[in-house]
């Protein structure tokens, strides 16, 4: 059984949201997308449409952090995005946990799909709680587990 399923788009948000046509068990899919990015055309009603291929574009994107690993007295954080389009931008940051609140180590920003590895020194006889976190043009944030480190 085909679902037909109708895009809406708030092209000045940034928001594009797919549901139903019509009623049955599919959940409406929502996901956010730079206006920037949006391939937008204007219809007859003055309005905006969102073409199909930005919004299928903007769905196979993913981009996030993994968690920060040690190898000898360097802390290690990858951060990624994978088939995200040039126009998306993002910011990977390394991070340890201080008495005041999270420090930043090492950032890289970029555009588009790439990855990227963050790395700091550490002095020796130190333990800190590190995460890394990537978060892209419109302030979503995807952050890493935390983990502990000695360092030796």
């Amino acid at each position: 059984m085909k679902t037909m399923m109708k895009i809406s788009a708030a092209v000045a948000a940034g928001v594009f949201s797919i549901t139903p046509a019509s009623i049955s068990s599919a959940a409406a899919q929502s996901f956010t997308v730079p206006a920037a990015a949006a391939d937008t055309s204007t219809n007859s009603a003055g309005g905006q449409a969102l073409s199909l291929a930005a919004s299928a574009e903007a769905a196979r994107c993913s981009w996030g952090a993994n968690p920060p690993y040690m190898s000898g007295r360097t802390v290690n954080a990858s951060v990624w995005s994978s088939s995200c389009p040039g126009a998306f931008s993002y910011t990977g940051v390394l991070q340890r946990k201080r008495w005041y609140g999270w420090q930043d180590l090492a950032s890289k920003s970029w555009h588009g799909s790439m990855g990227f590895s963050l790395t700091k020194g550490c002095k020796a006889g130190t333990t800190f709680t590190y995460r890394s976190y990537v978060v892209d043009g419109v302030g979503t944030h995807q952050f890493s587990p935390q983990r502990r480190f000695k360092c030796r």
